[in-house]
């Protein structure tokens, strides 16, 4: 009879751990679920402001491009046949507050110090191209050599390469982190960066 005793009370107090361990679950998995699904929303969101990014600068480079080619190709007057200039539009300055706001809330480091540096080229490019500008309204078109543009186009195209390159490399990073397996989500929420 002791010995029935004995097992009802270890079957209950195993049956008291489980209900105990089952209650918790319950609590704990629907908090790590939702946590998720705020992860994957940030980082969904955070993908299509880097793409609006991809799309604000590439605008600009365009220009920039376009730009120096119209100078160049208008300026040459040993070519017979003038080439059609692609008179591409200033991109409005708002595009470029847009862009920098997206990189002031959604961009790691790595993509603001790249963004940084392509602001940069760019605004030497304007500075070159208003210059230029400048002399044409004093002294008229023939008075001005555009290839100084060139060196000032190449830079920004290659920062804004170097730019494109970084948020591409945030947006694997992301499609990686949305393949993670619960158990290193949890080592992360512990502090434990486990690599990533």
């Amino acid at each position: 009879m002791a010995y029935v005793d004995g097992m009802s009370e270890l079957t209950s107090t195993a049956l008291s751990g489980a209900a105990v361990v089952i209650s918790l679950l319950a609590v704990i998995v629907p908090a790590l679920s939702g946590r998720q699904q705020r992860l994957r929303d940030d980082r969904a969101v955070r993908s299509e402001r880097y793409l609006e990014l991809i799309a604000l600068v590439e605008e600009h480079g365009l220009w920039v491009v376009d730009e120096t080619y119209d100078l160049l190709e208008a300026s040459q007057e040993d070519v017979p046949a003038t080439m059609p200039l692609r008179r591409t539009p200033t991109p409005s300055r708002t595009a470029r507050v847009r862009a920098r706001a997206i990189v002031s809330a959604y961009a790691s480091t790595s993509v603001a110090r790249h963004f940084h540096a392509w602001q940069l080229a760019l605004e030497e490019f304007e500075a070159a191209h208003d210059g230029l500008f400048y002399v044409v309204e004093l002294n008229g078109p023939d008075a001005v050599d555009p290839s100084p543009l060139v060196p000032k186009r190449d830079r920004e195209v290659l920062t804004r390469q170097h730019l494109a390159d970084a948020v591409n490399g945030q947006l694997v990073q992301e499609r990686r982190w949305r393949r993670v397996r619960p158990r290193d989500l949890a080592l992360r929420s512990q502090g434990d960066a486990g690599g990533y």
